[in-house]
């Protein structure tokens, strides 16, 4: 079975994307979060917690001026938009 997200959010009063790497692995997952500038820049990067050998982001969503994502791991991360840098983690299994 194959899952799939959206590769590229756009952000909400800017012209800048949240962009999703997918995983090698065809299961839909994300290996990195990245947010771009129009101009294709990157601005931030944000990887899994990496907790096991091989985590990705299986849900990606953008609330305000965070990104939520949650990782196969177990983890629910909150992301400050404008940084990448990480708020918050909350294990939930």
């Amino acid at each position: 079975m194959m899952l799939s997200m959206l590769t590229t959010m756009p952000i909400r009063d800017s012209d800048d994307t949240v962009d999703l790497a997918p995983t090698d692995d065809g299961l839909g997952y994300a290996a990195s979060i990245t947010r771009r500038g129009s101009d294709g820049s990157v601005r931030w990067t944000a990887n899994p917690p990496k907790v096991e050998p091989q985590d990705a982001w299986t849900a990606v969503r953008l609330e305000g001026p965070r990104v939520i994502a949650n990782s196969w791991s177990g983890y629910l991360v909150q992301l400050a938009l404008e940084t990448g840098d990480e708020i918050a983690r909350t294990f939930t299994k």
